[in-house]
């Protein structure tokens, strides 16, 4: 079999290795790389513990059946609305509610938890709708300027931050800008799909220590998915589904991930 080099393993190839989702000869393959990369080793390790994390925090959204309450309310929508709009996304809107229902009876209980305070997500929130529906000046720096922009947050911020690539998932850096918090500044990523959903990932350092703690809520209708990362706070949010945001949250950890490991 022909010898595959370092350079031929992506970041896909990781998280495929950690899923145990890659055929036997692309596994062998990979295992050769992390038997000799130890940055790449240590990317799987935090995929996988990652992983754990989530499944920890959000098997029960995935299973849990949607309340009959919620279910009721969609029915007695007028018909017009119900023939126009529900019925062709029924799918998508049962697993909205889903996560609706669920962030909502577990806000006081899983909010309150160590790990980020629940401010954070409000504010996160609050900052996503406040900027998302700028049409003229959504940011302060373009995509177009993505090197000067990273710049600039990291050195407000006091360390390196990163703009995660999540074309793959259908969404295009916007640009960025610099926000207020309660008690430290905040940058914000913007993100954009073709029908023009946005996203935004906020980042900002973290006051004392604390876990890898993944969570997700539903601030003012707005899905927030966040989590701690050694010294920084991340925040996801966007008016998309728990399923879908929980998805790129992965990729973006994964990402971010990386992009630390390439600095030790």
């Amino acid at each position: 079999m022909t010898q595959v080099s370092a350079l031929a393993i992506t970041l896909h190839d990781l998280h495929a290795n950690a899923d145990r989702q890659l055929d036997r000869d692309r596994r062998a393959a990979v295992e050769r790389v992390l038997a000799k990369d130890p940055a790449a080793a240590a990317t799987v390790t935090v995929i996988r513990r990652q992983n754990a994390h989530l499944h920890d925090a959000f098997d029960a959204c995935l299973t849990e059946a949607v309340p009959a309450r919620l279910l009721a309310a969609v029915m007695r929508a007028p018909e017009r609305r119900w023939h126009r709009r529900v019925l062709p996304f029924f799918a998508a809107t049962a697993t909205l509610m889903l996560g609706i229902s669920v962030g909502w009876l577990a806000r006081d209980v899983v909010l309150e938890r160590d790990g980020t305070p629940t401010s954070f997500a409000r504010q996160a929130a609050l900052t996503h709708a406040l900027y998302s529906m700028d049409a003229n000046r959504p940011v302060e720096v373009w995509a177009s300027e993505e090197k000067r922009l990273v710049a600039w947050l990291s050195r407000r911020l006091g360390f390196t931050v990163h703009a995660p690539d999540l074309n793959a998932v259908g969404y295009a850096l916007v640009g960025g800008r610099l926000v207020a918090g309660n008690q430290q500044p905040t940058a914000l990523f913007m993100y954009e799909s073709p029908d023009k959903q946005r996203l935004t990932l906020q980042v900002r350092k973290q006051l004392g220590v604390g876990e890898t703690a993944f969570r997700y809520a539903i601030e003012d209708g707005v899905g927030v998915y966040y989590w701690i990362d050694d010294k920084s706070s991340y925040a996801l949010s966007g008016n998309v589904d728990c399923t879908q945001l929980l998805a790129i949250g992965r990729l973006v950890y994964g990402q971010l991930a990386a992009a630390d490991s390439s600095l030790h």
